[in-house]
């Protein structure tokens, strides 16, 4: 996907550049990958180890309702991507989460193999992970930012991901999506179909550097 680019905003407060949402995009960003192509050995190094138990909607081998022989789509343009809130779960909460975050996507401007935006539908998404960290002790993190569309390697550490959903169930957080989006197109639900033209493939940021593996 070298004509498919991510760009990344975090609400004030959040630090994008935390290992919470490195996590978070290089998940998000690898489940889309996943969805497009129907093979989870194209996600990014080690997605494949902490989704092993993920419950949700995690992108499988081949998408749904389609044969298994389908080719994958050739997706091209910018998804904005927006990280709403990262949440320390209180020791003692059900299950092994110990982290709770929701994010938006704004895949608009992207079209696949050519094709105009469908009209019949909002392209957003409202993602809400759960996720734990599995690391016996702490160590630096480090800051992942540069030109290349994916990390070299594997860049989830400890990290397992409990739960996902790319439509969360939180009215408060779809709402907020849901306004973002509209804020970001005039307040239109879409544009005609006339309006379409090929999507620009804007640098990513904050991408991911040359050697980027922890």
């Amino acid at each position: 996907m070298t004509d498919y680019h991510n760009q990344w905003l975090a609400d004030p407060g959040i630090d994008l550049f935390s290992e919470e949402a490195t996590i978070i995009r290089a998940f998000i960003e690898s489940d889309y990958i996943v969805d497009s192509s129907g093979d989870r050995s194209d996600a990014y190094h080690g997605f494949s180890r902490i989704t092993a138990n993920t419950r949700g909607t995690v992108s499988s081998d081949r998408r749904y309702g389609e044969p298994a022989d389908t080719p994958p789509r050739v997706y091209r343009g910018t998804s904005i991507n927006r990280i709403l809130s990262i949440q320390t779960i209180p020791a003692g909460y059900p299950g092994d989460s110990t982290v709770v975050a929701y994010a938006c996507s704004d895949a608009y401007d992207t079209d696949y193999d050519g094709r105009k935006p469908d009209s019949s539908r909002l392209p957003s998404s409202s993602y809400e992970i759960w996720m734990h960290n599995t690391a016996s002790t702490a160590t630096p993190y480090p800051r992942f930012e540069g030109p290349r569309n994916a990390p070299e390697g594997d860049v989830f550490g400890g990290w397992i991901v409990d739960k996902f959903t790319s439509s969360t169930s939180d009215r408060v957080q779809q709402e907020t999506c849901s306004d973002w989006f509209k804020s970001r197109h005039d307040g239109n639900r879409l544009r005609m179909s006339t309006d379409f033209a090929p999507p620009l493939v804007l640098p990513n940021y904050p991408g991911w550097p040359e050697d980027a593996a922890r």
